[in-house]
């Protein structure tokens, strides 16, 4: 009998393990978009331009879309505040052009406006995916043992779950980078 119990035991640590990983990933992954989509969208931050002395392309076979470059540069709050001239960005920004962004204390700006928010955006509704994901492994590892046609309707809501989330983030993505 305690063979039996170890077994189920040890059947029902694999599906826990891999609900703790991806509610981790899933929830690092929001609250880095989250704070991203706080900063863009101007929640968080000072709201300012920066103008980029000089800027380094990281890696020049990427799309615009998304943190490319290191920019160094000067930034202007609206505020009327002092500039802070140690202002950088990880976005590749042309420099010399005043670039609307949103900066915190240590002196790190985020792109401000639509673009940068939908990017956030679409970031955070693709780590969100990771939640009902987590929930089908739970579920499916609990109802292993179960009817088939139980499993079937789990699988199918959360594939919807997940399709519909990633088409929303997809959608955000390419308003983006329109």
């Amino acid at each position: 009998m305690d063979r039996d119990i170890l077994r189920a035991a040890g059947k029902a640590l694999v599906p826990l393990l891999a609900v703790l990983a991806l509610l981790a990933v899933g929830g690092r992954g929001a609250a880095h978009a989250g704070e991203g989509l706080a900063y863009t969208s101007g929640l968080a931050g000072t709201r300012g331009v920066m103008v980029a002395e000089r800027c380094l392309r990281i890696d020049p076979d990427r799309a615009a879309l998304g943190p490319t470059g290191d920019c160094r540069g000067t930034f202007f709050p609206d505020d009327g505040g002092p500039a802070n001239e140690h202002a950088w960005t990880d976005w590749r920004i042309d420099t010399q052009e005043r670039v609307p962004v949103s900066c915190a204390a240590d002196g790190e700006c985020r792109l401000a406006g639509t673009g940068g928010a939908l990017f956030w955006l679409s970031l955070l509704l693709l780590a969100l995916a990771a939640f009902p994901v987590a929930g089908f492994v739970a579920v499916h590892g609990l109802l292993r043992h179960r009817d088939r046609t139980q499993r079937k309707r789990v699988g199918f809501g959360v594939a919807t779950a997940v399709l519909l989330v990633g088409a929303l983030a997809t959608f955000a993505g390419a308003l983006a980078a329109g």
